[in-house]
């Protein structure tokens, strides 16, 4: 993803530093807000590979048992809260109330028939 800056766009999210989740929710506030997203013909953005940031590494941070869980309902049964994976999925799940209930939706980009939804994957439970 790649934007112009103006001032007109939302700012990102403080809570969302490091890694996890921090351009997607502003690309989520952009949508609501009716930012109308296009292809640039002949341009190419490239994500090199490279090395886990420090900041991905405390992101990758689990329990021990984390290998052994099949679901993720045996997930939300340890306690997850000490781990940055689990308090970002908390502060994204405060982030999508605050943007439903804050932004008024304007969306001119609709999402495809076929979405995935990610959200059974968080590590928190949305209640």
């Amino acid at each position: 993803r790649a934007f112009r800056y103006c001032r007109a766009l939302p700012p990102f999210q403080d809570a969302f530093s490091g890694y996890g989740k921090n351009k997607m929710t502003f690309v989520m506030q952009m949508r609501r807000s009716g930012y109308i997203f296009s292809q640039l013909g002949g341009a190419f953005v490239v994500h090199y590979p490279h090395l886990d940031s420090a900041s991905r590494m405390v992101w990758n941070e689990g329990p021990e048992q984390l290998g052994n869980v099949r679901k993720m309902s045996e997930l939300r049964k340890m306690d997850l809260k000490k781990f940055k994976r689990a308090q970002v999925d908390a502060t994204f799940v405060e982030f999508k109330k605050w943007l439903n209930e804050t932004i008024p939706n304007e969306e001119r980009t609709f999402m495809c028939e076929d979405q995935q939804d990610d959200d059974s994957r968080l590590w928190v439970n949305e209640n």
